[in-house]
């Protein structure tokens, strides 16, 4: 079977909203990233800055200094609310010389099931939320193409790519609580273990954008929002299943986060 034939096939196993969604994502991002980079930074930045600019505390960043617009990042952060890594970017952009080609795997829901989703994507997140992962049974043939294009950008360099470890956004109320890890990062990192691997810990941002509106321009003291930069994980040539890859870089999350309880109990 020839791959433009394999491809066809992939996408048949989409609904019509899905594969529109993807279409109009895929076509985005390989004709138009760099003007769609920009506008990402210029919306963003100025959404994320009103709610976050006096509250962000941002810590590790010895950690990253090193690595420049041509490094092959792999971020790996917890995963509280839908802003996570719209302020990890904001964060990127703003403090940091880590690549400005981002792109962030999500689950098909919402940003490929729903059209305004797909316009969020466009205009909030200049389609970078990209490219979908599937939990449908019947679809998940389409990850082995998703995950062949994170690959193949990895391998390439010049790019930040965004993972949750934990697949899904935890809604326990404990911060410092977590999940367990799902295997898609340790697959991405078998087929690419010369990515850079940096971990981060995000803390002190909600789901209610009003809320955090008035917390950065009234009381930005007592609501700190925490970004910090673990140390680089390396997994060349190692042994370990996808599984235990996610686990070991879940679990450095983890220990970030206990870090940062330890030293706000003490």
């Amino acid at each position: 079977m020839s791959e433009q034939s394999n491809y066809k096939n992939l996408l048949s196993l989409l609904s019509t909203t899905e594969r529109f969604s993807f279409r109009v994502s895929d076509w985005i991002n390989n004709n138009l990233k760099k003007p769609f980079m920009l506008w990402n930074a210029l919306v963003m930045y100025f959404i994320v800055w009103l709610a976050s600019s006096r509250r962000l505390k941002i810590e590790g960043l010895d950690n990253i200094a090193e690595y420049n617009i041509n490094s092959s990042i792999l971020l790996a952060s917890n995963h509280r609310t839908f802003f996570d890594f719209f302020v990890i970017t904001w964060v990127n952009f703003a403090r940091t010389n880590l690549p400005r080609n981002m792109y962030f795997p999500v689950r098909s829901n919402f940003f490929y099931d729903n059209i305004f989703g797909l316009i969020i994507n466009i205009f909030m997140g200049g389609c970078a939320m990209y490219p979908p992962i599937f939990r449908d049974e019947k679809k998940k043939p389409f990850n082995k193409y998703s995950m062949g294009l994170i690959n193949k950008k990895l391998q390439d360099g010049g790019v930040t790519i965004g993972f949750h470890p934990e697949g899904k956004r935890n809604k326990n109320p404990d911060p410092y609580s977590f999940l367990s890890a799902k295997t898609g990062i340790g697959h991405v990192i078998k087929h690419c273990p010369s990515s850079l691997v940096i971990p981060v810990f995000s803390i002190g941002f909600t789901n209610n954008y009003p809320k955090e509106l008035y917390k950065n321009w009234f009381c930005p003291k007592e609501n700190p929002i925490i970004i910090s930069y673990g140390k680089t994980l390396h997994f060349s040539n190692t042994e370990l299943t996808p599984q235990e890859i996610a686990d070991q870089v879940l679990d450095e999350i983890k220990r970030i986060s206990q870090n940062h309880q330890d030293e706000h109990n003490a």
